[in-house]
């Protein structure tokens, strides 16, 4: 069921600049106009998450692969020994190395997903699987803070992810998709629900996200008895190219500052 309409004229800071503002605005209406999926977990998937414009505007300046690190060479590397998984975290000092033009493009994503307005509605969304994981009530959760954690990956062939919940230092995960084109819808997320056995478990592939152009989801971080955030991605085989992707991640503590983010939940003040 589709949340009830918000007026989010009322704004805690002043915009960055008129453009954040614009792309604030729309995606507080895409989130306010998806439905929240439940099964297995509390969850979402939208197209047109972006104005159009601003969406091709990321698109044509994505950084240079070079300023891309390897996330985990332990994890996310190839037989050759190339890692399969790369990201640049969009921290103040990383968005200054970019080029004019490219540093006012992710300066303005970085703006309005570290807004406490963008996350209160995210939380929200999710609220029934974060107040029980939380032990508090739904609207009490709205209010939790967090730290971030903003970057853009780069899957290459050979990626994979096996069936995972993600760690609890994660409170949310949204993951924008930023696919050129059609041609590679099979390149999503899976939903899994986990069957245990006599020995062992077995993974039950509920969905799979299509990999559109400025579509993304997000999902509530769970792993206990009662509820468990199984995802994951099954190999890209017979794929040559990128898999491009935004990941805004709601943490409770983060090594990383965002526009000015706290590190830890515990900080008295976000800005």
């Amino acid at each position: 069921m589709a949340m009830p309409a918000t007026d989010y004229a009322v704004r805690e800071r002043p915009a960055t600049n008129a453009n954040a503002e614009r792309i604030f605005n729309h995606m507080m209406k895409k989130l306010d106009s998806i439905p929240l999926e439940t099964d297995p977990y509390c969850h979402y998937y939208g197209v047109g998450w972006f104005p159009d414009d601003f969406y091709a505007d990321m698109l044509a300046n994505l950084p240079d692969p070079k300023l891309y690190e390897p996330l985990n060479m332990r994890l996310y590397v190839r037989p050759d020994g190339e890692s399969s998984r790369d990201q640049l975290h969009l921290t103040k000092e990383a968005i200054a190395k970019l080029p004019q033009r490219s540093q006012q493009v992710w300066q303005d994503v970085v703006d309005v997903v570290t807004r406490p307005e963008y996350r209160r509605a995210i939380f929200k969304k999710l609220a029934p699987d974060l107040a029980l994981r939380f032990g508090t009530t739904e609207e009490a959760i709205i209010d939790k803070t967090c730290a971030y954690e903003v970057r853009l990956v780069r899957d290459t062939e050979d990626y994979k992810i096996k069936p995972h919940c993600d760690g609890l230092n994660k409170i949310v995960t949204t993951q924008f998709y930023l696919a050129p084109d059609m041609s590679q819808m099979d390149l999503g997320t899976s939903i899994y629900r986990r069957h245990k056995k006599l020995f062992g478990s077995t993974f039950e592939e509920l969905k799979r996200f299509e990999f559109r152009p400025n579509s993304g989801y997000g999902f509530a971080v769970s792993d206990s008895r009662e509820k468990q955030s199984w995802h994951g991605r099954k190999m890209l085989t017979n794929f040559k190219g990128v898999r491009n992707t935004l990941m805004v991640l709601f943490q409770q503590t983060s090594p990383n500052s965002y526009n000015g983010s706290p590190r830890t939940d515990k900080a008295e003040s976000e800005y």
